[in-house]
């Protein structure tokens, strides 16, 4: 998975933002689409009422329309300098691969939250869901996988957090680590 991330950030980091843009929102639109069928998995799978299912994989949809439009406003900044006659220029630029290990009790909208703008940043993305909602991981990768991506850009890895996810945790070629959960399960 993260040779396959390493390739395919590369490409995507070249691609347009229009061209990621119009990817992240047909993300968004899937989700927000299919939120009753998705919906009906991740309250079967995670537990939670049905109402609150169909919501969590609508407001995904709308994570990943939201991030899709802030793709157009990937500004940079110049900022006047402490220093005499200097000024402080910002840009933004991908950074590689973003590894994720999400928790049960949110399994679509977490990794939304931080797939999708990882994404529009032009950065490639492993997920590491929790055991207990592999199925929902499953459909979210689905979605995000059959778009029009470089193969490899969005990555699922299943097992436990203790074997995957200490590997991503210490991997020195993933840059940058997201994780949710409990202290006892961060350690």
């Amino acid at each position: 998975a993260l040779d396959a991330a390493h390739t395919a950030q590369k490409i995507w980091a070249a691609t347009g933002l229009e061209a990621r843009q119009t990817v992240l929102m047909n993300i968004g639109n899937e989700l927000m689409e299919r939120s009753a069928e998705l919906g009906k998995l991740l309250s079967r799978e995670e537990g939670k009422p049905l109402a609150e299912g169909i919501g969590e994989v609508f407001r995904a949809g709308q994570q990943f329309q939201y991030y899709g439009a802030e793709c157009l406003r990937l500004y940079g900044e110049r900022i006047p300098s402490t220093r005499p006659g200097f000024q402080v220029e910002i840009s933004r630029e991908p950074l590689g691969v973003i590894g994720i290990i999400s928790p049960w009790n949110f399994p679509i909208a977490i990794p939304a939250w931080k797939a999708a703008p990882a994404m529009m940043c032009g950065n490639a993305v492993i997920l590491k869901p929790a055991s207990l909602t592999a199925g929902s991981a499953i459909a979210l990768t689905e979605i995000i996988t059959n778009q029009d991506i470089p193969k490899g850009l969005f990555n699922l890895v299943l097992g436990s957090g203790s074997d995957i996810g200490n590997k991503i945790a210490t991997h020195p070629n993933i840059v940058a680590i997201t994780f949710t959960g409990s202290v006892e399960v961060g350690r």
